[in-house]
């Protein structure tokens, strides 16, 4: 499959997701193309195709864009969870999301936001179990799958000064492991729910008080130590949450992990 061809194929299926959550049009051209990694001729192609198939409709002037066609549905009860593709994050296993992503068929990008090193004040130190000031790195990315947003992460991550260079738009525990030698082997999360505020809302695009699901994370080392502390925004409409679980009897682990003792 051509380049050409994996575009159209990824703009047929964001056309169908952003319907799926009651959108109207697809992100501007220049966007689309950056977040893909693909010239504006290509996208602009792409979308040329998908107006002569009924799926698009190009509106000019200052509120134009490419519109979406909707299709018919059957009526809706409340019940159903909207249509559109999510990404299923496996709470069971350890991945980045670019690995998760790549697995469930979705073309993954990243945008750094920023990447700098900062002390490690209040709750990075808590979490990382190092002393306030030490320095780390402060990473914040946003995620995109198929070429709309998905996430907001915010890490922090021990290495510090020996990060800086890296190429943080890619998968940041491949960097650990293949770079540094640190796998991520086990994580802590805490999950609750948020919502958008003006600067989330603004690198997210999406609107105030948006719902978000909100993953408050510590990582570990394979010597058990916190490497990793990273607070996730991912969008509520675009992510569904997979557990697996079991009936044991086995006794918990005898340490106190991140989020229940203190909190």
């Amino acid at each position: 499959m051509t380049l050409a061809d994996e575009t159209v194929v990824t703009l047929r299926r964001l056309a169908d997701d952003i319907e799926g959550r009651g959108g109207t049009k697809l992100p501007p051209e220049r966007e689309i193309a950056q977040r893909l990694g693909v010239s504006r001729a290509t996208v602009r192609r792409a979308i040329d195709l998908l107006v002569r198939e009924g799926r698009i409709r190009r509106v000019v002037g200052r509120t134009g864009g490419a519109y979406l066609v909707r299709s018919s549905g059957a009526e809706v009860t409340g019940f159903e969870l909207p249509s559109g593709r999510r990404l299923a994050r496996d709470l069971n296993t350890v991945r980045g999301v670019p690995e998760m992503l790549n697995l469930q068929g979705f073309v993954e990008g990243t945008r750094v936001v920023d990447a700098r090193l900062v002390p490690a004040n209040g709750a990075v130190a808590r979490a990382l179990e190092v002393d306030s000031e030490t320095e780390v790195l402060s990473l914040l990315r946003v995620r995109f799958a198929d070429a709309d947003t998905l996430s907001l992460d915010h890490a922090y991550v021990t290495l510090g000064r020996k990060m800086i260079g890296c190429d943080f738009s890619t998968s940041l525990y491949a960097t650990l492991q293949d770079r540094f030698g640190v796998p991520i082997v086990a994580t802590d999360e805490i999950i609750d729910t948020v919502g958008a505020n003006e600067r989330t809302g603004r690198l997210l695009g999406v609107p105030l008080e948006a719902p978000l699901l909100r993953l408050e994370r510590v990582g570990y080392d394979a010597h058990d130590r916190p490497t990793e502390y990273s607070i996730d925004l991912f969008r509520a409409d675009r992510t569904r949450l997979r557990v697996r679980t079991t009936s044991s009897d086995t006794e918990p682990s005898s340490r106190v992990r991140f989020g229940y003792a203190d909190r």
